[in-house]
């Protein structure tokens, strides 16, 4: 039995194995690129710090832009993964919310208008972190609604002072890491070969 379930499982990667070169020759150079950006979407995490005398505070979480609760003002740097960049980021967090009404200005590293993580389409021309409208009844009002990625993000920092901590996990962009090998962008953040 156990001859049989490998000659099957090499039999299928002999037929995926064209597939996969036909992607990668396919799509150029942009076909890493793209595995390596989806590969750091789904987590966002890193150390806080404020780089300037007067301190910063900030206890917030939220759960996919639907229920906000707490208050954060952090403006200073982060050692950490975020916006697909690593490293010592400049990073704000001006969130608050009221488990149903809220709203969020936070980013990390430089900002990129064209990133669907950061900004929706009709954003393309701003040049600097927007601020959104979130909870359930500010959402459903459809004043200022983040990006629809952002629907698929759980949102936490903890910073008291001149430290602290930031997460931001995207589940879904787990998934789309996952399915990007074959091509497929269920998130549709890849770059298209040659442009940017």
């Amino acid at each position: 039995m156990k001859p049989r379930i490998e000659h099957r499982s090499q039999m299928f990667a002999a037929r995926l194995m064209p597939l996969m070169i036909f992607a990668v020759v396919g799509s150029g150079c942009a076909y890493l690129q793209n595995r390596a950006n989806d590969l750091m979407d789904p987590v966002q995490v890193g150390i806080t710090v404020t780089d300037k005398l007067a301190p910063d505070a900030g206890l917030f979480i939220d759960f996919f832009s639907l229920v906000p609760t707490g208050f954060s003002s952090v403006d200073g740097k982060v050692l950490g993964i975020g916006n697909r960049q690593i490293g010592w980021l400049d990073y704000r967090d001006h969130s608050w919310g009221v488990v149903v009404w809220g709203s969020e200005k936070w980013g990390t590293g430089k900002f990129n208008p064209k990133d669907p993580h950061q900004a929706r389409p009709d954003q393309a021309n701003e040049t600097d972190w927007p601020v959104f409208y979130d909870g359930v009844v500010r959402l459903m009002r459809g004043e200022n609604p983040p990006p629809l990625l952002q629907f698929f993000m759980c949102d936490r920092i903890l910073h008291v002072g001149w430290l602290g901590i930031h997460a931001r996990l995207s589940p879904l962009d787990v998934v789309d890491f996952l399915l990007g090998w074959t091509t497929l962008d269920l998130m549709g953040d890849d770059l298209v070969a040659g442009k940017k």
